[in-house]
């Protein structure tokens, strides 16, 4: 939400200040397209992302459907874009059995995995609370669930 919020805010004092400039200040910019990067663009496939956040009892969530992703390209999201508070702390790859890694830092007990055909359940245990993360492979598309519970 606070992402949301700063684009939004950075996107509204942008067009202020295009706004502001007189039409004689502004000329037209021509430049050579370069199509290779176009081209490029346009073979890879975007993630398309749908997302509502949940209540839950003692706490709150957020699901998502991502398309034309996989299991390992959205474990690999959560840890470089940081979408749970900790994913420093994350194997760097998804582990293929079940696997609990103490961490006792900042909090954070440990990190459990529970590995199923097609489905990553990652629980994160702090000294006040749970997160739990899952991640589930369905036909093309993967739902990913963030789930934050108070103690």
């Amino acid at each position: 939400m606070k992402k949301i919020a700063c684009i939004a805010l950075l996107a509204l004092v942008f067009t202020n200040c295009k706004q502001n400039n007189s039409n004689e200040d502004l000329k037209p910019v021509t430049k050579p397209v370069n199509t290779s990067a176009v081209v490029k663009e346009e073979k890879k496939e975007a993630v398309k992302e749908d997302c509502k956040d949940v209540l839950v009892e003692m706490g709150d969530g957020r699901e998502c459907i991502l398309e034309n992703t996989d299991l390992d390209k959205v474990y690999q999201n959560i840890i470089k874009n940081k979408e749970v508070e900790e994913s420093d702390y994350f194997l760097k790859t998804i582990p293929n059995e079940n696997k609990s890694v103490e961490i006792n830092k900042n909090g954070l007990i440990s990190i459990d995995y529970e590995i199923t055909k097609d489905k990553v359940a990652i629980t994160m245990n702090y000294e006040g609370g749970v997160t739990e993360v899952t991640l589930e492979k369905i036909k093309d598309t993967v739902k990913r669930s963030i789930y934050h519970y108070a103690d």
